[in-house]
C-alpha cells in the first residue's frame, strides 16, 4: 500500500496514473447495434433491452404525475426535507455562474460582447442499477434549471422502489422522468422514440457502456464529458489526521471495485498511521468486499521527498476530487492546475461535497480534468458573441488590419464588404 516515489518504476507510476481507463472505442463497437436498434425501433427496442439488461418488465416508460404524487406518500418526510436542503444549497452555488451572463466591453472602434443563453433541451442520465441516487438527480437538475433550460428530461434504470428518485426529480424541476437506463436510454435521448423526446445535450455519469454510448452519439447531440469510476487524490503533510485520511480513502473505495483513492504525502509516519487506521476502520463498513478490491487495484499511499513533488504528481494525475490536508491548504490552491473539484482543509471531505455543500459533484475522471470542467450552469448554456462597430472604428480597423490581411488571404470580397462602407 505504501510506495516511495523515488523507488517506483515507470510501470508502477503508469498503473496509478492510468487507473481504470478503458478504450472507449472498443466498447463503441459493441454498443453500436443497440444504438442503431433504438434509433430504428424506438420504444419497442427500449422495452426489449430493459428486459435483457435490467431484467425488468417495462410497462410504462414515462413516470406519470400520479406516480410522483404517490411517491411523496411513500418517502420519509425527513428524506424529503433533506432533499429540499440539498436543492437550496445547490441552487445558491449554481447562481454564482449567472452573475455575469452579459459581459460587454467598449473599445476605440465600438462595442464587443458576449451573451449566454440556455440550451433548449437537455437529457440527464442518473445511474441506479443497485441504488437510488437522488443527489445526482437534484444536482444536475438544479444546474439545468438555474441556467434556464426549457425542457429537462431524465432517464434512470427501472426499479420497483423509485420513490425517492421521483421526489428528487420533481422538487429539482425535472419536466419528464423515464424508466430507462443504459446504452438504450442514451440512444433514446439522442434520437428520440415514440415516448422519449430527442434532446440537444446529454449530461450525467454512468458506467463504461453509458460513457461509450455518449461518445458514440456525440455530434447528433452534445455531451458533458466522458466519465468513469470515482476517484480521489489526497495531498497531506505531517499535520494531517491519519484517521481523516483513512476515512476519506475508504469513502472513495466503497463506490466501485475500479474506484481509486491515492494519498500523496511527504511524511512516512503519516503514511504508516493511515495504513493502521485503514485496517481498523474498514472492518466496520458494509461494503467491505468492494473496498478490499478497490484498495488493491488502483489505490496507494505514495511518499515523496517533498510536497512540491506531490502537487506535480497530482496535476499529472488530474483527479476527479482532490483533498488538500496541509497546514495552510488555501495557500496551496494556486499550485493546482488539473482537478475536477478541490476540497480544502480537515473539515471539507469529499463526502460533504457529494451530498450537501452545493458544489456540483458530476466531474471529469480518468485524467479528463486536464481538458474538461465539471458540470455547472455553464454546461447547460452556450455563448453568443456580438459586436457593434462605429464608422470611425471601421476605418481604423480597415487601415490597420483588413486592407493588408485580406490581400494576404486573397479574399477580396471580404475587403470590398468593408470598403463599400467607407
Amino acid at each position: 500500500m505504501i510506495l516511495k516515489f523515488n523507488e517506483m518504476d515507470q510501470a508502477q507510476i503508469e498503473t496509478i496514473l492510468k487507473r481504470s481507463k478503458t478504450d472507449v472505442n472498443q466498447i463503441k463497437e459493441q454498443i453500436q447495434p443497440i444504438i442503431d436498434d433504438v434509433k430504428e425501433n424506438g420504444d419497442t427496442a427500449l422495452v426489449r433491452y430493459t428486459k435483457q439488461f435490467d431484467n425488468f418488465e417495462l410497462k410504462d416508460i414515462k413516470v406519470s404525475k400520479e406516480d410522483i404524487k404517490e411517491a411523496y406518500t411513500k418517502v420519509d418526510p425527513k428524506i424529503i426535507q433533506a432533499i429540499k436542503y440539498q436543492i437550496k444549497y445547490a441552487k445558491r452555488f449554481a447562481e454564482l455562474d449567472t452573475i455575469n451572463l452579459k459581459d460587454e466591453i467598449k473599445t476605440e472602434y465600438g462595442i464587443l460582447g458576449k451573451r449566454k443563453t440556455p440550451i433548449d433541451s437537455v437529457g440527464l442520465y442518473i445511474p441506479g442499477g443497485t441504488a437510488q441516487y437522488p443527489t445526482v438527480m437534484q444536482i444536475l437538475a438544479v444546474a439545468a434549471k438555474t441556467a434556464g433550460v426549457k425542457k429537462i428530461i431524465a432517464c434512470t434504470p427501472p426499479r420497483d422502489d423509485m420513490d425517492i428518485l421521483m421526489v428528487a426529480a420533481d422538487l429539482a424541476g425535472v419536466d419528464e422522468l423515464y424508466r430507462v437506463g443504459g446504452v438504450q436510454s442514451i440512444a433514446a435521448m439522442a434520437y428520440g422514440t415514440e415516448t422519449i423526446p430527442k434532446v440537444l445535450k446529454i449530461v450525467g455519469p454512468g458506467n463504461v457502456y453509458v460513457t461509450a454510448a455518449k461518445v458514440a452519439v456525440f455530434g447528433e447531440v452534445s455531451i458533458d464529458m466522458p466519465a468513469g469510476p470515482s476517484e480521489a487524490v489526497i495531498i497531506a503533510d505531517e499535520t494531517a489526521n491519519p484517521k481523516y485520511c483513512a476515512a476519506d480513502i475508504l469513502a472513495r473505495c466503497e463506490h466501485d471495485t475500479n474506484a481509486a483513492a491515492v494519498m500523496l504525502t511527504d511524511s512516512m509516519e503519516l503514511a504508516k498511521q493511515t495504513v493502521k487506521e485503514l485496517e481498523i476502520q474498514k472492518t466496520r463498513l458494509s461494503r467491505l468486499e468492494i473496498i478490499e478490491k478497490s484498495l488493491k487495484k488502483y489505490s496507494a499511499i505514495i511518499v515523496f521527498n517533498n510536497l512540491d513533488q506531490a502537487f506535480e504528481f497530482s496535476n499529472e494525475y488530474a483527479p476527479e476530487h482532490l483533498e488538500i490536508l496541509t497546514k495552510d491548504p488555501k495557500a496551496e490552491l494556486n499550485k493546482i492546475t488539473n482537478a475536477g473539484s478541490v476540497f480544502l482543509g480537515a473539515y471539507s471531505p469529499v463526502g460533504v461535497g457529494d451530498y450537501a455543500s452545493g458544489v456540483n459533484h458530476v466531474l471529469p475522471t480518468n485524467g479528463f480534468a486536464k481538458m474538461f470542467s465539471g458540470v455547472s450552469v455553464d454546461t447547460f448554456m452556450k455563448t453568443t458573441e456580438y459586436e457593434m462597430i462605429t464608422k470611425p472604428g471601421l476605418q481604423l480597423l480597415y487601415s490597420e488590419i483588413i486592407k493588408t490581411i485580406a490581400d494576404v488571404e486573397k479574399l477580396d470580397a471580404h475587403k470590398r464588404s468593408v470598403e463599400i462602407r467607407l
